[in-house]
């Protein structure tokens, strides 16, 4: 078995954390209760960008994949 990616390895952690994801080319869109959090993927290793959205108002916007991963995991 290959080791998993980046974007992969998010995917099972906000899974376990109750997040629900779509995935639209080289965008996932992660949703829990009024918070959504959307990634643009620059392949399966980096991101070009995250933005986080509290009641469809956007709250913060990063090209740190760091950044990204605490939104989902906290």
């Amino acid at each position: 078995m290959a080791d998993a990616t980046e974007r992969q390895s998010l995917a099972e952690i906000t899974a376990e954390r109750g997040w629900s994801r779509r995935v639209s080319d080289r965008v996932d869109i992660y949703l829990r209760g009024p918070a959504r959090v959307r990634v643009i993927w620059q392949g399966d290793e980096a991101i070009s960008g995250g933005s986080r959205y509290h009641d469809d108002g956007m709250e913060q916007y990063t090209r740190d994949l760091a950044t990204v991963k605490g939104w989902l995991t906290h």
